[in-house]
């Protein structure tokens, strides 16, 4: 009987703490997320050009980096944007419509033995790439921009059709584990969609 009580309340103490945790974790999350004043995130500069026959895709992700997801990725988390780039054909009188879908995944880990950044990415399972630095600049600028992402062939462009790409990220996109997903989830967020300016087969 003795037994049982206690294990009840070996129960209902770890319980307890860990409403604690995550109830001083959720209170404390707005003071120290991006100060007032403090832009959104959001994809800015989507540019497509003409290389080698192909359309290749540029674009930047702002306001992404605050102070709190810095001391996150410092703290060992690892971190992921994932950008979702779809390739449209605008129409007239009907819904524009999308001739092509991916995603392009960027990720961190932060080695806090080395204090070096491992960088990440993955064009969905076809290419991977990954370097390292201890410039947290440099890493902030393998993050937040995708340079000449290929999206499609040109000659698979339909002549005097007209294009335009749209572009959002996802950030924080890890499926964190208990508690943390409750703790960490309000990173979970996406950006606008942004889109290019229109081009066609014949010049961009």
């Amino acid at each position: 009987m003795n037994s049982n009580l206690m294990k009840m309340y070996g129960l209902e103490r770890s319980f307890l703490m860990t409403t604690i945790v995550l109830a001083a974790a959720l209170a404390w999350t707005p003071a120290h997320s991006a100060p007032a004043g403090a832009g959104t995130p959001r994809i800015h500069d989507v540019l497509v050009i003409e290389k080698k026959g192909r359309l290749m895709a540029f674009m930047s992700l702002e306001e992404a980096f605050t102070p709190k997801l810095f001391e996150i990725i410092h703290s060992g988390v690892t971190t992921r944007f994932t950008f979702e780039i779809a390739l449209m054909r605008g129409r007239t009188l009907i819904y524009d419509s999308a001739v092509k879908k991916q995603t392009l995944v960027h990720q961190v880990k932060y080695d806090t033995l080395k204090k070096a950044y491992t960088f990440s990415a993955q064009n969905g399972t076809d290419e991977r790439t990954q370097k390292v630095t201890k410039n947290r600049a440099e890493m902030v600028d393998w993050m937040s921009g995708v340079n000449g992402h290929a999206v499609m062939q040109v000659r698979d462009l339909e002549p005097g059709d007209g294009y335009y790409l749209q572009v959002r990220a996802k950030l924080n996109s890890v499926n964190f584990a208990f508690p943390f997903n409750y703790m960490l989830g309000f990173l979970d967020q996406k950006t606008p969609w942004a889109s290019s300016l229109p081009f066609n087969a014949g010049g961009m």
